[in-house]
């Protein structure tokens, strides 16, 4: 390594040296940050991270409130005077966090106009005792208050403080925090409340963030309150809801900044890393939980929710500003750059609830159990997916926001990469501006110019991320860092200069291309090049389905193939496209880099196929089999995008074994082609078809496969018909009823019949024998067959398999 003297230093660590003056530090006792947040506004992005902010704004997400009903201000509880109930949870706050900074990164006065007068309601919404908000989630049925919207809302202030310093947001937030102390242990959090038990760490973020700007000691108590009501995120992961997991693994380690416990900073790491070591065999800094993670549901067709890759992402940025530690913005840019872009279709005017790793159908068909959600949990769709479609929205303004912070020392740091400009007062008060320019994460080298107006003083320091094989920083041409080799760690380059308007920095890493091996449950391959995943580039067909509000939804379906495996030692080609052009040579001003069309870097190899790999009876790619896999199939030249850009995707492969030894795969399950059913009711999560699919259950609770249930109806009169297409002779029927004792509400009915459509109404069949589930009856002729079902009181049923001869 070269080091100018006095000049540059290279550390793992950033140094806790001098606070800044000029921005919010972490106040003693808390454990000390060397990095400070700057204000929205702040950074504005560029060139093509620009443009999704752009997208945003017009997208689906940025003009939500002309889509969701829970944004619709009349008789709303967050815009009233809390005496109306309607739309009183957390769609509008996740909704607002999001708009709210993407208001102010942007600087959009429309936008800034429009989430100003839910804020003016939230202030003024606030009680005598410090409550705030809708005062349904405070007199709730368990008569202890439900804390997580508020826990969401208190994030929409601080966005809106930090822009303003409207200083009624301290006394708003301060008055809450009393309110929180006055409340008993038993209602503070009150595990009854599923949601705000597990995340519990979002209010604790608010406790930092306000001690932190007032100074105030009689909120420290609370730091231990708050620990104590949540759940247990110390002695391993109590909770595997997706979403749940990455807002709730930071826990212990924003309580650590009061209890300076080591201990608790470890649980967070800990926890992180035995939940990707189970379920994140695959690239992207994520894990799959298609809304739970499942024992034993860990292949990479198994999806994520889109608010696990915000949230993941919040995480990312609120533990390296806690700590400064630079891991957390290698696993930032991870998530940002090969998960967040492919949540949206290319346009961001569409959104799905769930992606994967492996995933080559995004369509409306339901996939439970499969994946745990049933529903249209893959169709691009902004007018559904509840959650998702409020919280997305806050992913890409956040990441605008973190990617520079203000040091110790009055000084700059480069967190994360992309294109944008900053300005931040730094050495003795002077503003100076950096434009941030160049190719990363899509090449090796990104550029920096100072603005300033005279001489100005101060260390700018620069992230070099663990995937570096080596690096060079340079001040005006002249080399004052450099490493050969890989320290497969991250740390930081502090640049100490007296800076001049015009003087340019220019930071080189090196970029290695590696074929990455998953070891569980099957062995299986990816491609990488420094943060970027690379997934195979599958044709893409649209399928618009046209919806009341003008804002339609889109499936996706394959027109090449995507069964494919990885040949060992193949070769691998980089391809560059310069940035702001398109595949087809013509240059885009607003260039739109996750796409197929506009992506900056491609990889070519040879890949085999395998046949026998097909979707399974959910639709689903069939989950991987032991490799290396036997195929005969002719090697093939794939093109590789990064994942990012790959709404339809494969990036997990087997490896494909030599001259035609292997393991012979076995072909899926499928599923046949059901009969068309009508029913009296059904729950969301279950699926029609999985009564004629012919998948029959291994036992009454067979789990594996779809089933059919009438849930949340209890002791009802309920029905299912199929409709066949011509005329028929009926005289049989089985059913399999689902039955899950012990572990939840659906039983056998207390009594059922078959009916037959004849003469245009419904007649019962004349039964000639009853064994359990099987009926014989005289033959009779129609079209339509019913069961006819009376469920037992208290309890619902359900169908995994109904066969009619």
């Amino acid at each position: 390594m070269i080091v100018a003297a006095l000049m540059t230093t290279t550390v793992l660590q950033l140094q806790l040296k001098t606070p800044n003056t000029y921005y919010v530090n972490q106040r003693a006792p808390l454990t000390p940050s060397p990095v400070q947040k700057l204000p929205p506004g702040a950074v504005k992005p560029t060139s093509w991270l620009k443009t999704q902010l752009d997208l945003q704004t017009k997208g689906f997400s940025g003009r939500l409130s002309e889509i969701s009903r829970f944004l619709d201000p009349k008789d709303n509880a967050w815009m009233g005077t809390g005496d109306s109930q309607k739309a009183g949870w957390e769609e509008v706050p996740y909704w607002l966090r999001g708009q709210t900074a993407l208001a102010y990164v942007t600087g959009d006065k429309k936008l800034i106009a429009e989430v100003k007068p839910w804020i003016e309601s939230v202030l003024k919404s606030q009680q005598p005792d410090g409550w705030l908000g809708p005062v349904g989630n405070r007199d709730t049925k368990f008569g202890t208050p439900d804390l997580w919207p508020n826990c969401l809302m208190q994030a929409v202030l601080q966005t809106y403080y930090e822009a303003t310093k409207d200083k009624r947001v301290l006394t708003a937030m301060n008055r809450y925090m009393e309110f929180l102390s006055n409340l008993p242990d038993e209602k503070l959090f009150d595990p009854r409340h599923y949601w705000h038990y597990h995340r519990v760490a979002d209010q604790l973020a608010s406790l930092v963030w306000l001690y932190n700007h007032t100074g105030d000691k009689a909120l420290l108590p609370l730091a231990d309150r708050f620990h104590k009501a949540s759940s247990d995120w110390v002695g391993g992961i109590p909770n595997y809801h997706g979403v749940n997991f990455a807002q709730g693994f930071r826990e212990p380690a924003t309580y650590s900044l009061f209890s300076k416990n080591p201990e608790h900073w470890a649980a967070t790491e800990r926890d992180l890393k035995a939940m990707r070591d189970e379920f994140g065999q695959a690239p992207g800094g994520l894990y799959t939980a298609d809304e739970n993670a499942r024992k034993g549901y860990t292949d990479p067709r198994q999806a994520v929710e889109s608010c696990t890759v915000a949230e993941m992402m919040l995480s990312d940025e609120l533990l390296f500003r806690y700590s400064g530690d630079p891991v957390w913005m290698d696993r930032l840019e991870e998530v940002a750059y090969n998960w967040l872009p492919a949540t949206m279709t290319a346009d961001l005017k569409c959104l799905r609830y769930l992606q994967s790793p492996n995933l080559a159908v995004s369509d409306a068909a339901p996939k439970s159990p499969g994946v745990e959600n049933g529903g249209p949990m893959f169709l691009m769709d902004p007018n559904d997916h509840r959650c998702c479609q409020h919280n997305l929205g806050m992913a890409w303004p956040f990441f605008v926001e973190n990617l520079w912070l203000a040091t110790n020392e009055n000084g700059l740091i480069a967190a994360a990469y992309a294109p944008c400009t900053v300005t931040a007062r730094v050495g003795t008060g002077e503003f100076v501006t950096i434009e941030e320019t160049g190719s990363y994460p899509f090449d090796d080298s990104v550029d920096f110019k100072i603005k300033t107006k005279g001489k100005v003083k101060f260390p700018l320091s620069l992230r070099i991320p663990s995937w570096a094989d080596g690096y060079e920083v340079s001040v005006n041409g002249t080399v004052v860092a450099d490493f050969t080799g890989r320290s497969g760690k991250p740390g930081f380059v502090t640049i100490h200069r007296e800076w001049a308007d015009g003087d340019q920095v220019k930071s080189k890493f090196g970029l290695p291309l590696n074929v990455v091996e998953w070891s569980h449950p099957q062995k299986g391959v990816s491609y990488m090049r420094g943060p970027l995943a690379f997934s195979l580039q599958i044709g893409e067909e649209f399928k618009q389905h046209s919806r009341p509000s003008g804002w339609n939804a889109v499936e996706l379906f394959p027109t090449t193939a995507w069964n494919y495996a990885s040949i060992p030692g193949a070769k691998i080609e980089l391809e560059r496209v310069p940035f702001g052009v398109t595949n087809s040579k013509k240059p885009s001003d607003k260039p739109n880099i996750f796409t197929e069309n506009e992506v900056p870097v491609r990889l070519k190899t040879k890949m085999k196929r395998v046949p026998e790999w097909t979707l399974d009876m959910y639709g689903l790619v069939a989950p991987m089999q032991a490799s290396p896999v036997k195929t005969s199939e002719p090697e093939e030249t794939v093109t590789l995008i990064p994942m990012g850009a790959a709404r339809l995707r494969m990036t997990v492969f087997p490896i494909a074994g030599e001259a035609g030894t292997g393991t012979v795969w076995t072909k899926p399950r499928e599923a046949r082609k059901p009969i068309p059913t009508t029913y009296s009711h059904r729950n969301w999560w279950d699926n029609e078809n999985a009564c004629s699919d012919g998948l029959l259950p291994s036992g009454p609770d067979d789990e594996t496969i779809p089933r059919f249930t009438w849930w949340d109806h209890k002791g009802t009169e309920e029905w299912v018909a199929y409709t066949f297409d011509a005329e028929r002779t009926f005289q049989k029927c089985r059913v399999w009823w689902f039955d899950d004792t012990g572990k939840g509400g659906c039983r056998p009915p207390k009594s059922w019949k078959v009916q037959v459509k004849t003469g245009g109404e419904w007649r019962d069949v004349e039964v000639m024998a009853k064994d359990g589930s099987t009926t014989t009856f005289r033959p009779v002729g129609g079209r339509e067959i019913k069961l006819l079902v009376h469920l037992q009181e208290g309890f619902s049923a359900g169908i995994l398999e109904w066969e009619v001869e």
